[in-house]
């Protein structure tokens, strides 16, 4: 279930026992202040620039990007972790205080987002999967050269909940012990699962609570969608992790740090 694995949505009060039935522990939130939007969209789809946009709108988002504490619990709940802790009432905490989430693994957790919060809508920001692929390289190679190492001295959760590992997304060409054929097995299967993502998105989210984002759209069908007024400003285009890691690069260049 929570890697996105094989079963049909159902109604939600029958999806919900179907969770418990499971052994999760489910809270449903009625406050005014409940969670209400998450970008299904993976990273590198724009999830910075939605950020930015959400916040214009008057939201309060989590982009687990800017803030990995949150990664950690939500890691755990997915994936397991040192210690082998998997609590999704830890992983739902880390929307407390927040209207929005987005980025990964946030992304991911639709399906237990829909029980919790019954009222929650979701946004899929979508690219052609061989543009969002080649999006990704470009960042970890940036990566590298910002910070020459892609794991060195990371937490387990950074090491085993980044890059979309959980796709079998490698997006290091010349890393140690890897032929090309083993990349391109990897690219294979990355491309594969980010588009089985985008199919069962739009298969397990009743399409009243969906919307399908086109970037060329602009507001209009954001604040429609949300019931809100559209802002007077322009649409945000937002990268500002590429930015970081290319200035972080050329400082790195300047002191001789990547010879």
């Amino acid at each position: 279930l929570a890697q996105g694995l094989g079963h049909n949505f159902l109604p939600c009060f029958s999806y919900m026992a179907t969770l418990l039935s499971l052994g999760f522990s489910v809270v449903l939130i009625s406050s005014a202040n409940a969670f209400q939007l998450l970008d299904v969209g993976a990273p590198r789809t724009g999830t910075q620039s939605m950020y930015a946009a959400f916040k214009m709108l008057g939201l309060k988002p989590r982009h687990s990007g800017y803030d990995l504490t949150s990664r950690e619990p939500l890691c755990g709940y997915l994936f397991g972790n040192a210690s082998g802790n998997r609590s999704l009432d830890d992983a739902l905490a880390t929307l407390s205080g927040f209207d929005a989430a987005m980025d990964e693994p946030y992304m991911l957790l639709y399906e237990e987002i829909m029980a919790a919060f019954p009222e929650a809508k979701f946004l899929l920001t979508i690219s052609d999967a061989e543009s969002w692929f080649n999006n990704y390289v470009d960042l970890v190679h940036g990566y590298q050269r910002a910070h020459k190492s892609l794991t060195d001295g990371r937490p387990f959760y950074h090491q085993n909940c980044t890059g979309m590992r959980s796709w079998g997304c490698h997006f290091v060409y010349h890393a140690q012990n890897q032929t090309e054929a083993d990349y391109a097995s990897r690219k294979e299967t990355c491309l594969q699962n980010y588009e089985r993502h985008i199919e069962r998105v739009q298969q397990v989210i009743p399409p009243e609570k969906l919307l399908v984002y086109n970037w060329s759209d602009g507001w209009a069908p954001l604040t429609h969608f949300l019931h809100l007024p559209v802002p007077e400003e322009e649409f945000p285009k937002v990268d500002e992790v590429k930015i970081h890691l290319d200035v972080r690069g050329k400082i790195m260049d300047a002191l001789g740090m990547n010879g």
